[in-house]
């Protein structure tokens, strides 16, 4: 998948991608949220948009709001926490 794809789905931008996974930038106007996901996993949300959109929903909900960055790591083991 390439970085147009990726940041077209997310609506954010891809700071780094390579062959094991892929971080995601989201910029607020008051702090910064990093999305860190693994190529197996990105590979499971392509094919069900559903879930991303319920990503995107729990993680602009759940996220600290008194912290100025905050790094979120979505891998095989913690996916369904966000599903």
């Amino acid at each position: 998948m390439e970085k147009k794809e990726i940041e077209k789905l997310f609506d954010g931008k891809v700071a780094t991608y390579d062959q094991n996974h892929v971080v995601i930038d989201w910029q607020d106007s008051r702090k910064t949220l990093e999305l860190s996901i693994d190529n197996d996993i990105l590979n499971l949300l392509v094919s069900h948009r559903d879930y991303i959109r319920n990503i995107l929903k729990h993680l602009k909900r759940q996220t600290n709001h008194t912290m100025t960055k905050e790094t979120i790591t979505i891998n095989r083991r913690n996916y369904k926490i966000f599903i």
